[in-house]
């Protein structure tokens, strides 16, 4: 999430989105979702997420929250021809329509290390015992991407130095 939001937002939004969908919440949100479809491919993740009230504490990052979620409809996933973004209404919407729902967890990795929106299941703590859909979102710390984005503004300059 890198220079969209900060990283205590980014944080706290990990832990409102990993309660929101632990296995005590789970029922609820089954039901929500069987009653008002809150992930479709009728709505946007900022959408979702905002009627849900998963949104950051701070308001002056909420327009970065809702940017980094628009800026996911450009990252690869681990599905073909399907984009973060969707690959993330797709875990969330297959999940809480199956027969047996399991919990849902969110997590990021290393973006250098894998580019792509994955999804898989297993134990997302090593003190839980249950089964989770694990979602991992590519992040770059955000010293890094500003790094990088500070590196890449300097060859632009350089390159249109040249002209």
């Amino acid at each position: 999430m890198g220079n969209l939001i900060k990283d205590s937002t980014t944080l706290d939004i990990l832990v409102q989105l990993n309660k929101r969908f632990d296995s005590d919440a789970l029922p609820e949100m089954v039901a929500l979702h069987k009653e008002f479809k809150v992930f479709s491919s009728k709505h946007s993740l900022q959408q979702s997420f905002a009627l849900l009230g998963i949104v950051p504490s701070d308001w002056s990052e909420r327009k970065r929250w809702y940017k980094f979620l628009e800026v996911l409809k450009t990252y690869p996933s681990d599905l073909p021809n399907v984009n973060g973004h969707d690959r993330v209404v797709k875990a969330f919407k297959d999940g809480l329509e199956t027969a047996r729902p399991i919990p849902l967890s969110i997590r990021c990795h290393a973006a250098k290390e894998n580019p792509k929106v994955t999804v898989t299941e297993g134990r997302p703590v090593v003190f839980s015992m249950e089964t989770h859909s694990i979602v991992s979102i590519p992040t770059t710390p955000g010293p890094e991407a500003r790094q990088q984005a500070a590196a890449a503004a300097k060859e632009r300059r350089a390159a249109k130095a040249k002209k």
